[in-house]
């Protein structure tokens, strides 16, 4: 029986399935799990080598959170994740707090075995296979972290009165930032302008 264990968090049950057929036909002890809470547990209790996760689980913790948490413990641990998403900030995590020596792999790959066995072997070596997931621009890569955020409060229906008291600003300061933020996404002033930035922002979440 092999003693290399590894954890797979996906909320979508299929893909979970799959990683899992791949893993344990490597030999390796897999347990699969649907929500961040139960990996983290999982992680633990069963000394796991390697953590493949989602990044986006959905409402609630995120994979890199899960990461995080399982760094704590075993700083060494073998980090592949799941992603569509071009920009993981889009979660309301930065680049910094996603380790260097992960690696990714995007979903519409992961019925390949031999994509998967080369994100293991990256993760396991420490050596990422990919700084970013997509090397493709994306509209939200050239927005800072602040624009970003402020994205995210578009996207959610907050006016820019309520933008502007929650991030403890002026709306002159937030109306500079949305035009800024327009620029670079390439989106024209205007009535719908708005609604662009919110479709920009679900879209990116979904990996569209």
């Amino acid at each position: 029986m092999s003693s290399r264990s590894a954890v797979v968090v996906d909320d979508e049950p299929l893909i979970c399935s799959i990683i899992a057929e791949i893993l344990e036909s490597e030999d390796w002890n897999v347990v699969q799990c649907r929500d961040a809470l139960s990996a983290i547990t999982a992680i633990k209790k069963n000394a796991a080598d390697l953590v493949v996760a989602d990044i986006d689980l959905g409402i609630g913790p995120t994979g890199i959170d899960i990461v995080q948490r399982a760094r704590v413990e075993n700083p060494s641990i073998g980090v592949v994740f799941i992603t569509n998403l071009a920009d993981p900030r889009i979660t309301g995590k930065g680049w910094a707090a996603i380790p260097d020596d992960a690696s990714y792999i995007v979903k519409t790959e992961i019925s390949s075995a031999s994509a998967l066995r080369d994100a293991v072997t990256a993760a396991l070596d420490g050596k990422s296979i990919a700084r970013r997931p997509v090397e493709s621009t994306t509209p939200t890569e050239l927005l800072s972290d602040t624009q970003i955020g402020v994205l995210k409060l578009v996207s959610e229906g907050m006016t820019n009165d309520e933008i502007a008291a929650q991030r403890a600003t002026t709306v002159r300061a937030v109306e500079r930032l949305l035009s800024r933020m327009m620029i670079a996404a390439n989106i024209a002033p205007g009535p719908s302008a708005r609604v662009q930035l919110a479709r920009l922002y679900w879209d990116q979440l979904n990996g569209r």
